[in-house]
């Protein structure tokens, strides 16, 4: 009775969510049993949003499964709203879910729990529910200990960050402890949202700008991903400003290039490709032999990359430019 009363809620949930989670498609369990994995993504046009979603795409589809994607745009609700539709209308075979906070999933992870349904997490805490997820820490710190290596340990730096995204929480989390002793750096934070991170970026680093003119002393501008970094470099086009390092996390196209024209100063790239095909992979070995299964945390290195060394890394990684 319990497990009845559990579905039966969270499907009005779901209900109540459903003009938050944008079209999840048609029922995809198939005639043939074909297995299928919903996923949620935070904002599925990002670079590296794509790029999981490609990596979980490429196993699912090595093993004979179906990939369904719902795009959330940021929304924590359009989120829970996913997961519960997939959990009970759609029926899934496991769930993976994209940057957001387990605590913000709690009415979607109980519609899959109650389903029986295997959630992997990209960059979420593990919680109930939750099989496996990818450290959302890593590359925050590999970002901040190589902007103290390049830029040193006084100056100015403006903080480009996203609390609601888990990725970028903790990277900012990375970001925090390791400044919070330097008293030479002076730090501005500014939060951006979603819709809008690139125009956010641009505005937040042009009202920076004008208190922190030409000749003021080290300057440069964080970025927790890359859209914001790239609003910043907008902002110092449009001001004529050459004197401000920017920083940035993700490494899609479009900083990659800005790394090779020199806009960007430093980006730490992201296997997201690999971290998506691991995330898939544990759904599948879950299923296997769930009795005997142990929560895990994924951790996939991130890459720094400078002027220095980007022809190297695209020698490496020749699909990063046109994923």
């Amino acid at each position: 009775m319990k497990r009845i009363l559990a579905i039966a809620a969270v499907a009005a949930l779901a209900l109540s969510l459903a003009a938050c989670a944008g079209d999840a498609g048609a029922p995809t369990p198939t005639d043939d049993g074909q297995k299928t994995i919903g996923v949620v993504a935070l904002v599925a046009t990002d670079a590296l949003n794509a790029a999981v979603i490609k990596g979980v795409t490429e196993v699912a589809e090595e093993n004979g499964w179906a990939v369904q994607v719902t795009d959330t745009n940021g929304s924590v609700e359009a989120a829970n709203a996913a997961m519960i539709t997939y959990s009970t209308t759609q029926k899934m075979d496991a769930i993976a879910v994209m940057a957001f906070q387990t605590t913000a999933l709690q009415a979607g992870l109980q519609a899959a729990q109650a389903a029986d349904i295997p959630v992997v997490s990209w960059g979420g805490e593990l919680g109930a529910g939750i099989v496996a997820t990818t450290s959302a820490r890593k590359v925050g710190q590999d970002s901040i200990d190589a902007l103290l290596e390049d830029f040193g340990e006084e100056g100015s730096i403006l903080a480009l960050t996203y609390h609601t995204g888990v990725l970028c929480l903790y990277r900012g989390y990375a970001f925090d402890d390791t400044v919070a002793p330097l008293t030479s750096l002076e730090v501005t934070r500014n939060e951006v949202a979603i819709p809008g991170q690139v125009e956010d970026g641009t505005r937040f680093t042009s009202a920076w700008l004008a208190s922190n003119p030409e000749g003021s002393g080290p300057l440069a501008v964080w970025g927790s991903w890359d859209e914001p970094a790239i609003g910043a470099v907008a902002a110092l086009q449009q001001s004529n400003r050459d004197d401000v390092w920017v920083y940035s996390i993700n490494g899609g196209p479009q900083a990659l290039q800005a790394v090779q024209n020199g806009t960007i100063r430093q980006v730490v790239w992201q296997d997201g490709e690999t971290e998506g095909a691991e995330m898939m992979q544990a759904a599948i070995d879950y299923l296997d032999d769930p009795a005997t299964w142990e929560q895990k945390t994924i951790d996939v290195p991130g890459v720094v990359v400078t002027a220095d060394n980007i022809d190297q890394f695209l020698a490496d990684h020749p699909d990063a430019l046109n994923p």
